[in-house]
């Protein structure tokens, strides 16, 4: 099977799992949302312009009167401020009042006083351009028209107001250059007031602007005459009638805030149209795709539902006609297969049901058949059964007998060990009997051996005196031949004694040579006899240690169970924690009994209990009994007897659990209401 793309597995893992209906309402709602959201953020920033054309609007309202009272301050009339006051109150959204009283009062009408409040008002009018987005309009018609009002009218009659009161303090020198200033003064804004009447005309859909703005003309024509007599008289400056700039900017206020209004109203129109047509066309897309859209959500599912109705009677084998969807779409091409399919399966259905009359004539000859082998295998079976049984018993017997002798021969070993071990011990002991006796006859032999050289010594001198009485038997002659005789008779016993003597001596050597043999053969058994005893007593050693060993893991079995057994109260050490923690920034005091209280910040808290950090230098132990001061509830401060279940260190603080202990109704229903009062 073909994997899906893979740019389209994340939503196939979506869809997958949604029937065909959830299907085509989630495409509805992925295609209409993003329309609606563009509609809605369309139709806001209209809302938004709108709302900035607007306070255009109130701006305007209030500009009327302020351009008023400013050219009649210019002309040397008492200006109408309560006018001005009223338009304020009337819009408050500008927000001008703070404004409204920095505007000083004409007081005497000196030029001074004249001065100050043509500047109050035109700081007034500057502030009025900011709050009410007139200074920010983006339509070069009315922003210029704008432009003339807040901007240029104002700076001109100020300045025409300082050219006919001007500072009397200057040298000639200084008014020259005073004077100079404010004639280029007066003609940059008479070139501005054309040029704004221009542009606006140029860029304006509306028919006859220029003609409606002639009276800024007239004003830019009268400043240029003001410019031209300040010109001419730089040689004596001196003060300049500013009456006729006055009245010319009284007759502009009119034309330019009727223009900029009706500028205003028809961008207003102009955008309330607009946002009703897409309002009107999207909604009426809408609807039109909100009912394309259920129209065939309805035929889907209706067809998706015959379909799945028809495809499961026929897996239940029911191949009664059925309503199918007959469209020309694929749900149509689905009807007419499963038509087809639902036909052959009939076919199919009549066929399998002669093969099964054919097959049941076939199973019932097989069954018969059947039945005999199974007679003769359960026949077979059970014989190789018994013969298996017989022999497997006959071989458990046998085993159990092998078994029998086995432990015997066992108990045997393990009595002739016994009895070897004892005649190992009876023959060591006899071994190191002959082992002493063996010593006792080489000190014996040493003692012979030292008496058979004393015989050898004595032989030795026997026989020097047996030749010194030949010697001096033969100086006597005759006399002394009888005691020669005697000498040599005492010479051959000496010497008989001698050779006597030495093989004694050889026989003590070889008697030696044989017991120093016999007790190294002694010595050797007796090392034999004690392997085989140190063998018996390792085999004795080795058991002791098992003793030992299964002693130790008898104990360790007990440790092992008591520890398990501990681990029954293994949930009553812990803290518990029977009811919802709810997350909760605070303050709480835990106090000791006898002991001051320590604030303490909390963590979270439920009715059964709390979590909290101590900083400081107080520490907590587990099974710490404190109270519990919970500030900020409704009546109060709650007290609750609580007990430390859980201490966690850190660096120079301590994350503290604590289980209330709680003992009626009372304070458990107030613990309830905190911990709600604090989710609240």
């Amino acid at each position: 099977m073909r994997p899906p793309p893979l740019p389209l597995r994340p939503v196939l893992a979506i869809t997958d799992r949604l029937r065909t209906g959830m299907r085509l309402g989630l495409l509805v709602l992925a295609l209409l949302v993003p329309g609606g959201l563009a509609t809605g953020m369309y139709t806001a920033e209209k809302g938004h312009d709108l709302s900035f054309s607007d306070k255009e609007r109130q701006g305007v309202a209030v500009l009327g009167p302020a351009l008023t009272a400013l050219a009649d301050t210019a002309a040397g009339r008492k200006p109408d401020l309560d006018a001005i006051r009223t338009a304020i109150a009337a819009h408050p959204d500008l927000d001008l009042g703070g404004e409204m009283t920095k505007v000083p009062e004409i007081g005497d009408g000196s030029g001074a006083a004249r001065i100050a409040t043509a500047t109050g008002l035109a700081g007034l009018i500057a502030a009025l351009g900011n709050t009410s987005n007139l200074i920010l309009d983006p339509d070069l018609d009315s922003f210029y028209v704008m432009d003339a009002q807040v901007v240029q009218v104002p700076q001109a009659l100020l300045t025409a107001l300082a050219a006919a009161h001007p500072d009397t303090g200057l040298n000639t020198r200084q008014a020259v250059a005073a004077q100079a200033v404010r004639a280029g003064r007066l003609e940059g804004i008479a070139d501005a007031l054309r040029n704004d009447v221009a542009t606006a005309a140029r860029n304006t859909h509306s028919d006859g602007l220029a003609n409606r703005l002639t009276p800024v003309q007239t004003l830019a024509d009268t400043i240029t005459a003001l410019d031209k007599h300040l010109t001419e008289t730089l040689d004596t400056p001196g003060p300049a009638d500013p009456a006729a700039v006055a009245a010319a900017a009284t007759a502009t206020v009119r034309p330019l805030t009727s223009t900029l209004t009706d500028l205003l109203d028809a961008r207003m129109a102009a955008n309330s149209l607009e946002r009703g047509l897409v309002l009107g066309i999207s909604l009426g897309g809408f609807l039109l795709a909100l009912w394309c859209a259920a129209a065939v959500l309805w035929r889907t599912s209706h067809d998706v539902r015959q379909t799945v109705a028809a495809v499961t009677a026929i897996s239940q084998a029911d191949l009664a006609p059925r309503p199918l969807p007959g469209g020309r779409d694929e749900m149509g091409d689905i009807g007419r297969a499963l038509v087809v399919a639902s036909a052959r399966l009939q076919d199919q259905e009549a066929a399998l049901a002669q093969a099964d009359v054919a097959r049941e004539q076939q199973l019932r000859a097989g069954f018969m058949h059947q039945r005999q082998a199974e007679t003769l295998f359960r026949r077979r079976t059970q014989e190789i059964i018994d013969e298996s049984t017989t022999v497997i018993a006959e071989e458990l017997r046998q085993v159990t007998d092998k078994v029998s002798e086995v432990r015997t021969a066992a108990d045997v070993i393990d009595e002739r060990i016994s009895v070897a071990d004892a005649a190992t011990n009876a023959i060591v002991g006899q071994a190191h009997d002959a082992e002493q006796v063996i010593s006792s006859l080489e000190h014996s032999l040493r003692r012979v051996a030292s008496t058979a050289e004393l015989v050898t010594g004595i032989a030795r001198q026997t026989r020097l005196l047996a030749l010194n009485a030949t010697i001096e038997a033969a100086r006597a002659g005759e006399l002394g031949y009888g005691f020669t005789v005697v000498a040599d008779e005492v010479k051959q016993l000496a010497m008989h004694t001698a050779e006597s003597t030495d093989q004694i001596l050889r026989t003590i050597d070889d008697l030696r040579r044989d017991t120093t043999a016999m007790s190294d053969t002694i010595a050797t058994m007796i090392d034999g006899i004690g392997g085989v005893g140190d063998a018996a007593t390792s085999l004795r050693s080795v058991a002791a240690d098992q003793g030992t060993l299964m002693g130790r893991l008898a104990e360790q079995m007990t440790a092992t169970l008591g520890r398990v057994d501990e681990m029954t109260d293994l949930a009553d050490r812990l803290e518990r924690r029977e009811h919802e923690r709810i997350a909760a920034a605070g303050k709480v005091a835990l106090r000791r009994p006898g002991q001051g209280a320590t604030r303490a910040v909390l963590i979270n808290l439920s009715a059964g209990g709390l979590r909290c950090i101590v900083a400081g230098e107080d520490t907590f132990a587990e099974g710490t009994s404190i109270d519990a001061e919970l500030t900020g509830f409704a009546d109060g401060t709650v007290t609750v007897p609580s007990r430390v279940v859980n201490v966690v260190d850190s660096p120079g603080q301590q994350e503290l659990g604590l289980q209330f202990l709680v003992t009626d109704d009372a304070m458990a229903q107030q613990l309830v209401a905190f911990a709600e009062q604090m989710v609240g």
